[in-house]
């Protein structure tokens, strides 16, 4: 079980002893059974960072070079 604080946005697998939240003290835990997963970024996004970088790396050298 993961508690979630709403105020200082705590995440942990402890609560207080009469269930506030240890980083903070308040008594706005809320309890999760699941914790969600991010899913890994899109291929196209990592493509296009790239290829943006690349096209920046490109742009200093030329720069450079003038």
């Amino acid at each position: 079980m993961a508690y979630f604080c709403k105020d200082c946005s705590y995440r942990g697998k402890i609560s207080g002893q009469v269930g506030e939240c240890p980083a903070c003290g308040s008594f706005n835990l809320e309890k999760s059974r699941v914790q969600k997963k991010k899913s890994p970024p899109a291929k196209w996004r990592l493509v296009v960072l790239t290829l943006l970088w690349g096209y920046l790396i490109a742009l200093l050298i030329w720069k450079l070079s003038h």
